[in-house]
C-alpha cells in the first residue's frame, strides 16, 4: 500500500480566526490601560510644573519681598530673567524656562491678585484645555482646596494671603 503525503505548509481558517480573536482580546484589555497611562503622565507633568513654579514663586518672594507680577497672557512673570524695569533683590533665574504649553496644548498663566476662585488675594496658576478626568486626578493629588475649576479654566493655588 502506498501512502501519499500532502504538503500542508499553511494555516487553516480556524487557526487564523483563533489567533485574530486572541489578538483582539489582548488589544481590548491593553488599549484602555495604555490610554489611562498617557493621561496619568500628563497629570504628572502638570504636577511637576506646578511644583517647580510654586518653588520659583516662593524663591522670588523670598528675594524681592513681593510675589511675581500677574501675567494673564501665559508669558514668564519674571522667573527666568529680571524684568526690564529691574526688580530690586531679584537673584534668579528661578526657572530654567517658562513652560510654553500645558500637556493639553493650553497655556499656563501665572496669576497674582484678587481671586474670586480662592477668595481674597492669591497667587495661582490658570490652565486651559484641561479635560474633566484630568481635573479629577489633579484634585485627588493636590486636594479640593488647592484646585478649582470654572467654565473655561482650572486653577492651582500657589499662595494665599
Amino acid at each position: 500500500m502506498r501512502k501519499i503525503f500532502l504538503d500542508r505548509s499553511g494555516f487553516t481558517l480556524i487557526e487564523l480566526l483563533t489567533v485574530i480573536a486572541i489578538i483582539a482580546i489582548l488589544g481590548a484589555v491593553v488599549a484602555p490601560n495604555l490610554f489611562r497611562a498617557v493621561d496619568r503622565s500628563k497629570v504628572s507633568a502638570v504636577l511637576a510644573d506646578s511644583r517647580a513654579i510654586k518653588s520659583a514663586a516662593t524663591a522670588y518672594y523670598s528675594d524681592t519681598g513681593e510675589w511675581p507680577p500677574d501675567k494673564s497672557d501665559g508669558t514668564d512673570p519674571g522667573f527666568t530673567a529680571n524684568p526690564e524695569d529691574g526688580i530690586a533683590g531679584w537673584s534668579g533665574p528661578y526657572l530654567e524656562s517658562w513652560p510654553a504649553k500645558n500637556p493639553w496644548n493650553g497655556k499656563y498663566c501665572y496669576r497674582n491678585g484678587e481671586s474670586g476662585v480662592f477668595g481674597g488675594k492669591a497667587c495661582y496658576l490658570q490652565l486651559d484645555k484641561v479635560p474633566e478626568d484630568a481635573l479629577d486626578e489633579l484634585i485627588e493629588s493636590l486636594g479640593d482646596k488647592a484646585v478649582k475649576k470654572d467654565v473655561d479654566y482650572v486653577y492651582i493655588l500657589i499662595s494665599q494671603e
